[in-house]
């Protein structure tokens, strides 16, 4: 009886301090922020009265521990919940790895054996070439033996050029495994990642039975962001918009019918207000200032974005143009209206400088980044990456397709995708259809002659502010046919959304400087030069067609410069800005000629660069 007594306090003490199980949970639901995604895990278990510990492994390695929330927990209390690292996976994960990585440096080594065998048959045909000289010496030559020679020479330098050509194109093939073997171990790397994370809970059952637990964690290496399909078939029809989103997770676990959110919050910026200090001036003492990012402190690299574009403002909403944009070693700068388009490569971090501001680096989070550039001060040393505005009730889609439904929270928005999701561990991004939304819009012709002779089609699209857009790229049709990307920038909220649909051909503009209304004369130690311009339009289309042309006179900044007798023709002039803008209407085949002139004085001795 003694030894049954023993045996039962063994057992009941073996359930209450030795119950450790490993869980394989499977994600039932996401939601994805533009960086980063609430992940949700769900397993059903059975657990016994006592002292549980566990495992939830094969997560990913990139989890935030303090957003780790486990619920399902009646009768259940949880004395600790911690994340770590499993490192133990490295071998298991490596193996297919290893191979892949085995046979890229075969290949490589074969490229590089190619490449030496190349340059060994090119060294051929170099010394034959410079050994073609016939010197008879001592013997003479005959034709025979000439005809002999040539031959030779002949026969050797096709054989090697036909063996370079070979080798040419083995080469390409090396190059062509090499690249593919690249891609699958990017993405292998991706799916089965070196490192995975695991949740350890410690549970105190109280009584025994089944319990479905739920998992919700942070996960950084998830993301989306918005793109746009802008189609019309002509110039007196309205725009239709569809709203995508490009979705990505690279988690290294495959989420297989989940439920699947796409939110526009930011779930980890900073929540504590700025606090405003006195400002204090003196001498010689230099301005102490918390530097605040609020705006993209959170911001991850999104290793889908294949290429970016957008625009680059000041602090007053300006475009700046010559910023130098740069990702990696590839470089650009921004237009006159501050546009830039740059291909991403292998970077992760795209940087902005200018004279004059402070330079910013950020991550390549998006596909379509506009930015404001402060100036290099002080006191103004905050970069701020353009907002998504404040979001709006949503516009009704009218009779469409089953699309995702946007759900309206305090400060952001969240769509609501209709079907289950799969989406694969992956760099590559996944294609939604969010919403599709038909759009009033007129249009107009828009030219600025002293940049381009090209007349513009411009759309207007009204009531855009309904529709919870975000920033991003748009693809544009017209007439059935692609006319290439823009960017949407909604960081100034404007009662219409200006969409160019390119220049029009049969609208013809040339603008010249008549030489006899421009001058160059001298009065005393002034110099004087008038200037004056001519713009011809013809509209060779079938159709009325109503133009907005705007050019510009130069604005002084200088006491000693004077623009004097500004004189235009039929238009509006903005004296503070120096805009001079045409509302011109032409009929089908018909021309006109505008025309506008001014004077510059300024010191005869100092140096003025003027536009042409």
């Amino acid at each position: 009886m003694r030894s049954i007594l023993i045996l039962l306090v063994f057992v009941l003490n073996f359930q209450l301090y030795s119950q450790t199980q490993t869980v394989d949970s499977k994600v039932v639901s996401a939601i994805v922020y533009n960086s980063g995604a609430q992940v949700t895990s769900e397993k059903k278990i059975s657990l016994n009265q006592g002292l549980h510990t566990l495992v939830f492994d094969n997560l990913s390695p990139n989890i935030d521990e303090s957003s780790i929330i486990v619920t399902g927990l009646e009768n259940i209390n949880l004395n600790f919940i911690a994340f770590e690292t499993d490192f133990l996976n490295k071998k298991e994960s490596s193996i297919a790895l290893d191979k892949l990585k085995n046979q890229l440096k075969d290949f490589e080594k074969k490229k590089v054996y190619t490449g030496n065998k190349i340059k060994s048959l090119e060294k051929s045909i170099a010394l034959l070439e410079n050994n073609q000289s016939l010197d008879g010496g001592e013997n003479e030559l005959n034709v025979e033996k000439i005809k002999a020679y040539k031959d030779y020479y002949s026969s050797q330098i096709e054989s090697i050029s036909n063996s370079i050509y070979d080798q040419q194109l083995l080469l390409k093939a090396h190059n062509e495994d090499i690249l593919k073997l690249t891609n699958e171990i990017k993405k292998l790397e991706s799916k089965n990642r070196i490192n995975r994370g695991k949740i350890r809970v410690e549970l105190e059952v109280e009584n025994s039975g089944n319990r479905t637990l739920s998992l919700s964690y942070f996960i950084f290496d998830a993301g989306w962001y918005a793109a746009y399909d802008l189609k019309t078939e002509d110039s007196d029809e309205n725009i239709t918009l569809t709203y995508k989103a490009k979705v990505y997770q690279s988690s290294g676990e495959d989420w297989e019918n989940i439920n699947l959110k796409l939110s526009t919050a930011k779930p980890n910026s900073n929540t504590v207000k700025p606090e405003l200090e006195p400002y204090y001036l003196d001498y010689n003492s230099p301005v102490q200032q918390k530097r605040q990012s609020y705006r993209y402190q959170n911001l991850r690299y999104n290793p889908s974005v294949k290429s970016v574009l957008g625009k680059v403002f000041d602090q007053q909403g300006l475009p700046l143009p010559g910023v130098n944009v740069l990702i990696g070693n590839k470089g650009t700068q921004t237009d006159f209206d501050g546009n830039y388009s740059i291909d991403v490569g292998n970077s992760q971090t795209i940087t902005y400088s200018y004279l004059g501001f402070e330079s910013v680096s950020i991550p390549v989070y998006n596909s379509n980044i506009n930015i404001n550039l402060e100036t290099d001060s002080a006191s103004l040393d905050e970069v701020v990456i353009m907002g998504y505005g404040n979001a709006r009730k949503k516009k009704s889609a009218g009779d469409i397709q089953e699309v995702a439904q946007a759900i309206q929270q305090q400060t952001s928005v969240e769509f609501q995708l209709p079907q289950p999701i799969s989406l694969v561990s992956s760099f590559d991004d996944k294609q939604f259809q969010l919403n599709e939304h038909e759009l009033e819009t007129t249009y107009e012709y828009y030219s600025a002659p002293e940049l381009s002779s090209s007349v513009f089609l411009i759309a207007q699209l009204k009531d855009w502010q309904d529709l919870d857009l975000i920033e991003g790229t748009a693809n544009l049709y017209f007439a059935n046919s692609y006319l290439g990307t823009t960017s949407l920038n909604l960081g100034f909220l404007e009662d219409n959304l200006s969409i160019s649909l390119g220049a029009d051909e049969k609208i013809v503009l040339e603008r010249t400087l008549p030489r006899k209304k421009t001058s160059q004369t001298f009065f005393g130690n002034t110099r004087i030069i008038d200037k004056a311009y001519e713009i011809e339009v013809k509209n060779t289309k079938n159709s009325v067609v109503d133009i907005l042309i705007q050019e510009r006179v130069p604005i002084s900044r200088d006491e000693s410069i004077e623009v004097e007798d500004v004189n235009y023709s039929k238009a509006e002039y903005d004296s503070k800005t120096g805009y001079i803008t045409w509302k011109v209407q032409l009929q089908p085949n018909e021309k006109t000629t505008l025309s506008y002139s001014y004077t510059l004085k300024y010191p005869k001795n100092r140096v003025l660069n003027l536009r042409p």
